[in-house]
């Protein structure tokens, strides 16, 4: 068994036998029926009953939409390690053992000692309706150890169109400035130190692929040429029925500071396709040889199956994460963790991509790398659950008492 098992999920992926309305990615409603999540039977459930301390922090402040994230975080902790695992007291500034008991904090987590949660302040996202992304911040020792262990949620891909027609770093941009927005705050709780302590940032962090090379992967090498055509709201062809793009796609250019655009097309535009040449195009058939269609929250590639298959193919395409130099992550070699809508499938909303990750400073990664047999993986590969795969690390702490925290 692992010393230690950082898992970063939907809680609907973790529980997919309940009902849609108990989950707490903030998109069901708000009865009580939410307020009842599992917590309690997951902690008795037989394969961690011998994890007899347990915290589990819920953000269901709903009705406080300034301050509510729609984050939660669960930790257990072995019985056998309940001497060597402590929490930090943010308000007393000090380390202390953790109760040989269940405690759930779900209400005012403002005011939660332990804990530190944020969310995003307005400006970061002036385009569109503000959402619930943040983070939420806990501090260990693991056998004196010190651990800072960071839930994150980082804005997401509001259009696919916006990637495509106008600025393919409008989001990526707003999800760097978030990230980086955490690394400083953490620096107030690091006592002048840069990231003394290992830190573990992880959750749904919304990475994409680079938009311009990844399109140029799909719709290249012999599949489709760099045409496409537009089509405005109510289905006809806007402009010309065939304009050459001249990859790279998208133009920074077009796009204000905060999102909007001087171009017209953005406001009339609602697909773009993409399409092989041949006798079909010269003759002006705009309904044969699509390679791949993208609307607001469509992608429909013509094969689907192969884009699962080949991931590996456009790996080099994650290129997100380099925005962070300071933040290491071991090597990815499982599927995008967007889930599937069938076996062998991805889903047709968006482009695939590993949206799901656990992130580290130097200190965690040295810490990591001791263990030659640590494993960063996806969960449940060839099952649906939900709308993103578990990530989880998980790896051993050199030391004379074992200590496990899940």
């Amino acid at each position: 068994m692992k010393d230690i098992l950082l898992l970063t999920a939907n809680v609907g992926s973790l529980f997919d036998h309940l009902s849609n309305s108990q989950t707490m990615d903030g998109k069901c409603d708000r009865g009580d029926s939410q307020r009842k999540l599992p917590v309690r039977r997951s902690t008795h459930a037989g394969e961690l009953s011998d994890y007899t301390a347990a915290l589990a922090i819920l953000d269901l402040d709903f009705d406080q939409n300034d301050q509510y994230t729609a984050l939660g975080s669960m930790f257990l902790v072995h019985k056998s390690a309940l001497h060597t695992v402590k929490q930090y007291n943010f308000h007393e500034e000090k380390y202390q053992l953790l109760r040989n008991e269940l405690t759930i904090v779900r209400k005012n987590l403002s005011e939660c000692p332990v804990l530190v949660k944020t969310k995003f302040p307005k400006h970061f996202w002036p385009a569109i309706k503000w959402g619930r992304k943040g983070y939420m911040h806990t501090r260990w020792k693991f056998n004196g150890t010190p651990v800072d262990l960071i839930n994150v949620h980082l804005f997401h891909d509001e259009s696919n169109l916006a990637l495509i027609h106008e600025n393919p770093s409008l989001y990526s941009n707003n999800r760097k400035r978030a990230l980086n927005y955490v690394l400083d705050q953490l620096q107030s709780f690091s006592n002048g130190e840069r990231h003394a302590n290992a830190v573990f940032i992880f959750g749904d962090l919304n990475f994409r692929l680079d938009t311009p090379s990844f399109l140029n992967r799909l719709t290249g090498n012999g599949q489709a040429d760099a045409h496409h055509h537009l089509e405005d709201p109510h289905g006809s062809i806007s402009g010309n029925q065939l304009i050459d793009t001249g990859f790279p796609v998208g133009n920074s250019g077009d796009i204000w500071e905060d999102g909007s655009a001087n171009d017209p097309l953005r406001r009339t535009v609602s697909a773009i396709e993409f399409r092989t040449t041949g006798d079909s195009i010269a003759s002006g058939d705009v309904t044969q040889n699509c390679v791949l269609r993208i609307e607001k929250k469509l992608f429909d590639y013509f094969n689907h199956k192969k884009l699962l298959k080949d991931w590996q193919g456009y790996l080099a395409d994650d290129r997100e994460v380099h925005d962070f130099p300071s933040l290491k992550e071991l090597n990815i070699n499982f599927p995008p963790t967007e889930d599937p809508d069938e076996s062998e499938v991805l889903m047709k909303t968006r482009a695939p991509a590993w949206c799901d990750r656990v992130l580290m400073n130097d200190q965690a990664h040295r810490l990591v790398s001791q263990d030659k047999g640590v494993s960063y993986d996806s969960v449940g590969k060839d099952t649906c659950m939900g709308d993103h795969k578990p990530v989880f690390l998980s790896f051993s702490v050199s030391s004379p008492t074992i200590s496990r925290i899940h």
